[in-house]
């Protein structure tokens, strides 16, 4: 014969596990990155002059949820004024124009 009240516990576990579960699953999703459109940054990228997809295409991999951006721009467009890459003429212009698309997928 079964205890009742181990009955009741078991049934009130499962219940929490249950809950714990699905709060656990809510948190997860709720942590994964928030890319906002990647998508829409590229088609917004293939309009960009060279020096600008330039800096887009080695600052996209780098942008993260809460990242400063103009930061990373700003290291990023350095960087390849410095390779040759970029000339160091345009670089300002180049970088505004490659931000413009990377805000879309901040």
């Amino acid at each position: 014969m079964r205890d009742d009240g181990l009955s009741r516990r078991m049934r009130a576990g499962r219940g929490v596990g249950l809950l714990l579960a699905a709060s656990g699953a809510l948190a997860l999703a709720g942590a994964a990155p928030a890319r906002a459109d990647t998508a829409a940054a590229k088609a917004c990228a293939t309009s960009l002059p060279k020096e600008a997809r330039t800096i887009f295409d080695a600052t996209l991999p780098q942008v993260t949820p809460g990242v400063n951006l103009r930061e990373l721009v700003t290291s990023n467009t350095r960087r390849l004024v410095g390779a040759g890459s970029v000339e160091l003429g345009s670089a300002r212009t180049s970088a505004e124009e490659a931000g413009k698309c990377l805000r879309m997928a901040e």
